[in-house]
């Protein structure tokens, strides 16, 4: 599993396997699902993440580096 945030757009995109999504479904306007062909979960994208989650408490990649944010 890969975290990921974009901080440009407020985005977290949580990357459950590397197989790649040939699916999307939209649970509500901020978080869709990303499913495999074999109808597995693979990822997660969560819009307006700063106020969904608590990105102080998880290990962020962004640009493919390791980050982790500092508590405020």
């Amino acid at each position: 599993m890969k975290i990921h945030y974009f901080a440009d757009t407020d985005t977290l995109f949580i990357e459950l396997s590397d197989r790649p999504s040939v699916r999307t479904e939209e649970i509500n306007d901020l978080v869709t699902v990303d499913f495999d062909r074999e109808e597995t979960l693979v990822g997660i994208t969560i819009e307006s993440a700063k106020a969904q989650v608590d990105l102080n408490s998880i290990n962020i990649l962004t640009n493919l580096e390791p980050k982790t944010l500092q508590p405020v």
